[in-house]
């Protein structure tokens, strides 16, 4: 069975779980966190790495150094060749800092025992040793336990190597009478210096790493503190209090800006509140009013005998008041069909037929009363022809409903500098310079028979949809003139044809 789950109803938006860490604080944390030790392990590895180098490079500077002074001081004095007591190479053998470039590292110094030898201008310990090229030992200076002469030597003269066992760094040359002159360091002062750096880099990163994850932390909370404050505003107004907004004062420009978007937004939506809960009020009126006087007649109609006529004209009022209940309907009927218009169902349609099926329409109301009506010209335009027939019906109509009797209407489509226009003309009453502003709006009503006041403002919400719009000038003379506008530049008029002498529609009433 497939079972749903219902969203919680204490209107607690759910965190998803699986995404670890959810928090921004969190993540900006981890992410910093992981740049900062990946960027400190870069460095700290080549650090280490030309660390590294530089010892090296210290102990072969050295050892050729010493194997140089060796060479020396078996040609000029080599009965004090390998004497610990006195030795020429001392005299003229350069400082690590002269001979290398380099001062030595500290960690060197560290690594070493101190009770081995080592000279004040020496860097690191160092042996040495003369054979003869058949192997012969002549003479030692401190050679590690084991050490011996290699064959492989021969191979090697005038060249650095690593022993075999990566003890020690060694360096060979040829000396007078066929010897071999040998200097060497052992590394583990070097090996120390290695592990001494690399503890020193962990223990780096053991102590700085928490302390960068807290400072991330916390520069990340301050960064955060406005939309907190957005936030706990947002659930004050989720509470009822739609007045809240939120305070931009001090707040940084990035901030300042959407929090000022916010607060705009929440002006709209607070507009639309007010004007819905208005509208919806009003709708109720607009009903009741009706409906009130439905249930009035029925009430009188059954309060009494009541003869075969009287009834007829109970029940003929009746009609009336819910056919004005049923327009009403089809009007916000309308308003909700032109909420949902897309730009994609619009159609190019041809104003001359639409605007001559709403004449037809209207002329039973303007024939009575001798109203002449004539449309001309024409356009082409893109829109919906049903809601675009409602708002000429309803133009027609409210012109027919302020003209005179024998009055006239003119219907005239035309260019004009943005598009084209559709201008409805009548000669009547006009409208009085205090209901002007209040034109557009739903349910004001200026007309004496008491509309439900919903056709203009249905009219220009379905014009504002098609990318036009309706504006209201005084006829010069007397009367009103509507003005329906399709701007080219948005889904309106496309061509306009000539203007063409349209058929004159002029009804008079009958007389006898």
């Amino acid at each position: 069975m497939d079972e749903s789950v219902a969203p919680p109803a204490t209107g607690v938006v759910p965190v998803a779980v699986g995404r670890w860490p959810a928090s921004l604080r969190g993540r900006f944390a981890l992410w910093f966190g992981l740049l900062v030790l990946v960027s400190a392990v870069s460095i700290r590895a080549l650090h280490y790495r030309a660390t590294v180098e530089l010892l090296t490079r210290d102990v072969d500077v050295q050892l050729w150094s010493r194997l140089g002074a060796l060479k020396a001081q078996e040609r000029f004095a080599p009965e004090t060749l390998l004497d610990t007591h006195f030795r020429v190479a001392d005299l003229f053998l350069p400082s690590l800092a002269h001979a290398s470039g380099w001062t030595a590292s500290h960690a060197v110094g560290v690594g070493n025992p101190a009770d081995e030898r080592v000279a004040p201008a020496d860097a690191f310990t160092w042996f040495a040793g003369v054979w003869r090229r058949d192997g012969t030992p002549v003479d030692a200076l401190d050679l590690p336990a084991g050490f011996a002469w290699d064959d492989a030597w021969h191979e090697r003269i005038d060249t650095l190597w690593t022993s075999s066992d990566g003890r020690h760094r060694l360096a060979a040359t040829a000396g007078s009478h066929g010897t071999v002159l040998v200097a060497g360091a052992p590394l583990a002062g070097l090996e120390a210096a290695k592990r001494t750096t690399l503890l020193t880099h962990l223990a780096t990163f053991a102590i700085w790493m928490p302390v960068v994850l807290g400072f991330a932390w916390f520069l990340l909370s301050r960064l955060l503190r406005p939309l907190r404050t957005i936030a706990a505003t947002a659930r004050r107004i989720r509470a009822g209090r739609f007045d809240e907004r939120i305070d931009v004062a001090g707040a940084d420009v990035e901030i300042a800006g959407v929090a000022g978007t916010l607060n705009e937004m929440l002006d709209r939506l607070d507009a639309v509140r007010v004007a819905q809960s208005r509208f919806n009020a009003d709708v109720a009126h607009q009903l009741l009013n009706p409906v009130h006087g439905i249930l009035l007649e029925a009430d009188v109609a059954l309060s009494r005998q009541r003869t075969e006529a009287e009834l007829a004209t109970a029940v003929g009022r009746m009609g009336d008041l819910a056919h004005r209940i049923e327009g009403l309907c089809e009007a916000l009927l309308t308003f909700s069909r032109t909420a949902a218009l897309q730009p994609e169902r619009l159609r190019r349609l041809e104003l001359e037929p639409i605007v001559a099926e709403a004449v037809e329409q209207v002329l039973p109301a303007a024939g009575p009363r001798g109203i002449a009506i004539e449309a001309t010209g024409s356009a082409i335009v893109r829109g919906d022809e049903s809601l675009l027939h409602e708002v000429f019906v309803n133009l027609l109509d409210n012109a027919v409903s302020h003209s005179h009797d024998g009055g006239r209407i003119d219907v005239v489509t035309q260019a004009w500098s943005e598009g084209c226009r559709v201008s409805v003309v009548d000669h009547g009453t006009g409208v009085p310079p205090d209901g002007v502003p209040h034109l557009f709006e739903r349910f004001h009503s200026a007309s004496p028979g008491g509309g439900h006041g919903i056709g203009l403002a249905l009219s220009r919400s379905i014009l504002r949809a098609h990318g036009g719009d309706i504006v209201h000038v005084p006829t010069p003379g007397g009367g009103a003139t509507f003005e329906v506008r399709f701007p080219a530049t948005s889904p309106g008029a496309r061509s306009v044809q000539p203007p063409t002498r349209g058929r004159e529609v002029r009804l008079v009433p009958s007389r006898g």
